[in-house]
């Protein structure tokens, strides 16, 4: 059985799954990649689930947790001053109950770093996802650290990469720094620097949006990228993030879910989405929220069936704005 796999990759290559089912990638609706790399065929092995939980799945999630985690507790740097409380419990309750009744799977996330609190929708919040282009923050964190740990220095080209990577989302720069600077080692770097468990780079050389993460190990890296990273590169990554175009370096409006929850507020993101692995399109929105960076967070979801570039944009949204109602972040 074939499939079409559509992401935000700006390429399309053939993808030969496990034993069971054959699944042609087509990445992005952007610039196609050379004819080799379109009879590239590779086994999609199912990605170790972290921390004893199991792969997405087309069931509702356990809702209204907060976290006693696989991953060590959130580190809270002193943000300057905190904004009107916000009871993420609920809002994480109705926002889980919607996904559901939209036949989505949905996992969240959010560290509260003014009251050192982390909210979550229980087990669901660790369940391992393909991360799609979350994962380029990672790969820009490693560069900046190996550089500052005198590695190498990045040349004006690369740096220029880097920035339009997380600027525009751009798949071309990504597969450019991700190949020549050490691929899954790359993440694994990051997962180890930070404590992420849940963050499991891919066995498949060159797919890098097959990296596998939960929504608490994604809210617990910004958390600690604030807290932790030397302020220079902390800055430079939140500056980048904050200047995320609306339409990505493929096309696809990126200003959905937090963008669109919290219009006019000031957001450091990173966008997600993919179709079709695992027989599911996945859309992911991440960032870090406020000013003064009080709030990090991540909400993943999985459509399980879907296999277009018709993302839920729309139900992201709505699930965006559940867990921040308006006038929940004052700026």
């Amino acid at each position: 059985m074939n499939q079409t796999l559509i992401s935000d990759r700006g390429s399309t290559e053939s993808l030969r799954p496990r034993i069971v089912v054959q699944v042609s990638i087509i990445r992005g609706v952007g610039t196609v990649r050379s004819p080799a790399c379109l009879l590239v065929m590779l086994m999609v092995t199912v990605l170790g689930c972290t921390d004893g939980t199991t792969p997405p799945a087309g069931s509702a999630p356990t809702t209204g947790q907060t976290s006693t985690a696989p991953e060590s507790a959130p580190q809270s740097a002193q943000p300057q001053k905190a904004e009107a409380e916000v009871d993420f419990r609920a809002g994480i309750d109705q926002a889980t109950a919607f996904a559901a009744d939209q036949g989505l799977s949905v996992s969240i996330a959010v560290i509260d770093r003014v009251l050192g609190e982390e909210i979550a929708n229980g087990p669901a919040a660790d369940t391992s996802t393909f991360g799609a282009s979350l994962v380029k923050v990672f790969l820009a964190d490693n560069l900046l650290h190996r550089q500052r740990a005198g590695e190498f220095q990045l040349s004006e080209q690369d740096r220029a990469l880097l920035e339009t990577m997380l600027i525009g989302s751009d798949d071309t720069a990504t597969d450019s720094l991700y190949g020549r600077f050490g691929g899954a080692e790359m993440v694994r770097e990051v997962a180890q620097r930070y404590q992420l468990p849940s963050v499991m780079p891919t066995n498949q050389a060159g797919f890098w949006e097959l990296t596998t993460l939960s929504a608490r190990g994604v809210a617990r890296y910004y958390d600690r990228l604030l807290s932790r990273t030397p302020m220079a590169d902390r800055d430079y990554i939140v500056d980048l993030l904050r200047r995320s175009m609306e339409v990505a370096s493929d096309g696809f409006n990126q200003f959905f879910g937090l963008p669109n929850a919290l219009p006019g507020q000031t957001l450091a993101i990173k966008q997600g989405w993919m179709c079709c692995p695992r027989d599911s399109s996945y859309l992911h929105t991440t960032g870090i929220v406020g000013t003064d960076n009080r709030y990090t967070v991540a909400i993943l979801t999985t459509d399980p069936g879907v296999f277009s570039t018709a993302y839920s944009t729309s139900v992201l949204d709505q699930i965006a704005a559940f867990v921040f109602p308006p006038g929940s972040v004052a700026e």
